[in-house]
């Protein structure tokens, strides 16, 4: 067997420091490297049985399952995948003791069946099976440096500190003909470009997830200070059924909560809607921190609201009339004058309750912005206006006229063909189609009724219209996104929603016909997630000192009942062969030619003693010491033949060894 390649001094414990470092557990990380390199220098050494090796891997492995799952059963973890890569950050804590008994062991290397219960299964399908020594102080240390890896933060000290850790490996093994200029500058070279790879697919994979965000959030408005309408697209929208709302609330308070505004916009340009000179302003709280007002009144209706983070922000769904946020611990919470409010909370969902009171006092007041055509738009709008005579008329009326022109078009997520000639998306759909999704109604009726005279906005957001029964809750799909009116009536900001109401029915029957099991594992997994917090009292720590004390009994198991046992049976249920006949044989040879040296083992001290027994008497010894040492090592043991064939040859040994 070829010696094991050993690591640099003190490298294992360096790195074991640095993971600490990184994942916030410094001495957790100190601990566990001084322990490793006191194990690795202690002058005394501890063999264990191929099965206890195995026992404690195994349990290694239930200690770090059962780690995971408890983080996944704490609120603090967003989700079983996360567990699950939070748990790898702490895995060199669960497998240092593989490597300590390694490096406590006298020849420094494992079996590779006491890591891998395939290699296990494998051996005893067959015996001759191949099961190498291996030394687990390298792959432990890749480990090390791994786990680290996942707890950086993307910042150079990471990589510096892999850096570091390496030259400190690779110089050690370095060709000792290598001119140390040269090898560093190679090196050097090698770390230059490594980290200008790092650098390069972090920036990438930033990018790709803002790619993927982007086209996720599409048509949910997400973006307070553009909305890109699908106004002019040819084919079918995408119709989401992710819930990305849940709103509890009064059965009778339904109506008021139908439009849950999320942002308005007040500049059209070419197909999409733009929120002109509104930028957002950080929002003070309340004492506590975690109420915040944006208007004065009296509240007529409140709602708890459970809404989907990405990146763990939201542009907040809120009903009109708003006035108070209340039960929401944001980090920061920006409003503009639009109305608009985004919140930065972390994590995969928040809650907050909502107070509203009867108008929309959350909004400023009209500029000359609200009223503002496009050059592109105004040619079809004066003349639809023109034809339902809007100038000149009351805000009221005009909205009254602008209802009805809209009440014979139909409602379509489909669009087969581009405009007309000549003619603009919302041209064409005012005066030849006549049909389109809400962003052609929202935006339309935006122009007309400025054409009126009366400043408005678009508005978007979702309406609350799918009742569950399942949950007890109001539930927001992405596909009830919706895009609305706000007008300028009587001094204050209205909703004005002149989509087909029957948009939502339409919407419904294209839902797929496996929306309620998925709906069903949507609930579990939310309920999961809104789970209380765990919380380790004093039983659970009882339990970990329970696990701890089985693991060393395991793994000391074999020893102590072979100390306290008395005979050969109690050897027997400690190691396998311990009730072989050869023994007697030993004992024999002892008396006669004396004990084996220190350090010599059975074998060659059998060759040597044999020597002086006739050649018949040596040849029995010989094939008597190869089935005890099959008895007592081969995993698949002997067979009844061998085992009687042992015994024979034993006796015959004993009665000879006895009478000389």
């Amino acid at each position: 067997m070829t010696p094991a390649m050993k690591l640099p001094p003190l490298l294992l414990g360096a790195a074991l420091a640095f993971w600490g470092l990184e994942v916030g557990q410094l001495a957790l990380g100190i601990g566990l490297g001084l322990t490793l390199e006191a194990a690795a220098r202690l002058p005394w050494r501890v063999d264990l049985q191929p099965a206890s090796y195995e026992r404690l891997a195994d349990l290694c492995t239930v200690f770090f399952v059962g780690f995971i799952v408890v983080g996944a059963a704490s609120t603090d973890s967003p989700g079983v995948s996360r567990s699950i890569l939070a748990g790898l950050k702490y895995l060199p804590a669960f497998i240092a003791p593989i490597a300590a008994v390694q490096l406590l062991s006298s020849s420094g290397r494992l079996r590779l069946s006491a890591l891998l219960r395939a290699m296990r299964q494998r051996k005893r399908r067959d015996p001759a099976a191949r099961d190498p020594l291996i030394d687990f102080a390298g792959p432990y240390l890749a480990v090390v440096l791994l786990s680290a890896g996942l707890a950086n933060d993307r910042g150079p000290l990471y990589y510096a500190g892999i850096v570091v850790l390496a030259a400190w490996a690779l110089f050690a093994l370095r060709p000792r003909y290598a001119p140390i200029a040269l090898w560093a500058m190679l090196f050097a070279t090698g770390a230059g470009a490594g980290y200008a790879g790092h650098v390069g697919l972090t920036r990438l994979q930033a990018q790709i997830e803002s790619w993927i965000s982007d086209w996720y959030l599409s048509g949910m408005d997400a973006d307070p200070y553009r909305s890109r309408t699908d106004i002019g697209s040819i084919g079918r929208l995408k119709l989401e059924d992710t819930i990305v709302l849940r709103v509890y609330a009064k059965h009778g308070d339904a109506a008021r909560l139908k439009l849950l505004h999320r942002a308005s916009f007040n500049d059209y340009y070419r197909t999409s809607w733009v929120a002109h000179d509104a930028p957002l302003a950080p929002l003070a709280p309340a004492a506590g921190g975690a109420t915040w007002r944006l208007a004065q009144g009296r509240p007529v209706v409140s709602a708890r609201i459970v809404t989907r983070l990405e990146g763990g922000k939201a542009v907040l769904a809120l009903p009109a009339g708003t006035l108070e946020i209340l039960q929401l611990p944001a980090e920061t919470l920006e409003t503009n004058a639009l109305g608009t409010v985004r919140a930065a909370i972390g994590g995969e969902w928040a809650q907050y309750v909502v107070d509203a009171g009867k108008a929309i006092g959350d909004t400023a007041a009209p500029t000359p912005a609200d009223l503002a055509i496009p050059v592109a738009e105004r040619p079809a709008i004066d003349r639809v206006s023109a034809g339902l005579g809007l100038a000149g008329l009351a805000p009221r009326e005009a909205i009254r006229r602008v209802r009805s022109y809209f009440a014979s078009f139909r409602y379509a997520t489909y669009r087969n063909t581009p405009p007309a000639p000549g003619m603009t998306a919302i041209g064409d759909f005012l005066e030849r189609s006549k049909r389109g999704h809400c962003e052609y109604f929202a935006t339309a009726t935006t122009l007309l009724l400025r054409a009126a005279g009366v400043p408005t906005r678009y508005a978007t957001g979702f309406a609350m219209l799918e009742y569950s029964t399942l949950e007890d809750a109001y539930v927001v799909r992405a596909r009830h996104a919706h895009a609305w009116t706000r007008a300028w009536i009587g001094g204050q900001w209205v909703d004005l929603d002149t989509t087909p109401p029957d948009w939502f029915g339409i919407e419904e029957e294209r839902a797929p016909l496996w929306q309620g099991l998925s709906d069903l594992l949507r609930w579990a997994s939310f309920r999961w997630s809104q789970r209380a917090p765990f919380e380790a009292g004093t039983g659970a720590y009882v339990l970990l000192a329970l696990l701890v004390g089985i693991l060393f009994w395991r793994l000391l198991r074999g020893r102590r009942m072979a100390r306290a046992g008395s005979g050969a049976a109690s050897a027997a249920r400690s190691w396998q062969g311990m009730d072989s006949s050869f023994f007697a044989v030993e004992r024999r040879l002892t008396e006669r030619f004396g004990p084996r040296g220190a350090s010599e083992a059975l074998g060659p001290w059998i060759a040597r003693v044999g020597v002086a027994l006739d050649p018949s008497a040596r040849a029995e010894l010989l094939e008597a010491l190869e089935l005890h040492q099959k008895l007592r090592f081969d995993p698949a043991g002997v067979g009844g033949d061998e085992r009687r064939r042992l015994g024979v040859l034993t006796a015959g040994l004993e009665r000879a060894l006895r009478t000389t």
